[in-house]
């Protein structure tokens, strides 16, 4: 199979969303955020915003709301993937997202386990918020850099074919 590789990333607006209390009282610094941020840039996006909410699924959902109605067509949520008490970002996306992409969530905490044994323990979900050129493809992603470094390792060689294939439906 042939892969297209002529959709032009600069096209695409996303949002970067932390989803960590100590982040947003300042007790821990946006490290992973503004990496993730910083590499979606380098990746050749077009703009990419950086949030931090606290970890109530209220908060992330109208965040993910308001960055899907500016029109970001990627999304990536940082931290909430576990099962602590307000761990609640897999949820979230869930209630957004109208196909689910499982296999992609599958590699990333596979390629993630080839650097913590931890890795399996994050629940990880992609998917997109429709069928249609306009749809926004969502990740929930572990907050550390490390595990924000593996999701990316995985989804951003897919990005131009996800987008490729909204186009066309």
């Amino acid at each position: 199979m042939t892969y297209r590789n002529d959709f032009d990333l600069s096209t695409i607006t996303a949002a970067v969303v932390v989803m960590s209390d100590r982040v947003l009282s300042g007790e821990r610094p946006n490290g992973a955020g503004e990496a993730c941020r910083d590499r979606l840039l380098a990746e050749g996006l077009g703009d990419v915003s950086l949030s931090v909410v606290p970890e109530l699924a209220r908060s992330l959902d109208e965040e993910l709301r308001a960055a899907i109605t500016a029109g970001r067509r990627l999304v990536v949520v940082l931290g909430g993937t576990g099962f602590r008490r307000n761990n609640d970002a897999p949820e979230v996306l869930r209630g957004l997202v109208e196909v689910e992409l499982p296999g992609v969530a599958e590699l990333i905490r596979a390629h993630g386990a080839e650097h913590s044994p931890l890795a399996p323990l994050s629940r990880e979900v992609v998917g997109v918020t429709g069928k249609d050129a306009d749809a926004a493809l969502l990740v929930c992603s572990p907050g550390s850099k490390g595990g924000m470094s593996d999701t990316l390792d995985v989804v951003v060689p897919l990005l131009r074919h996800v987008y490729i294939q909204l186009a066309e439906s």
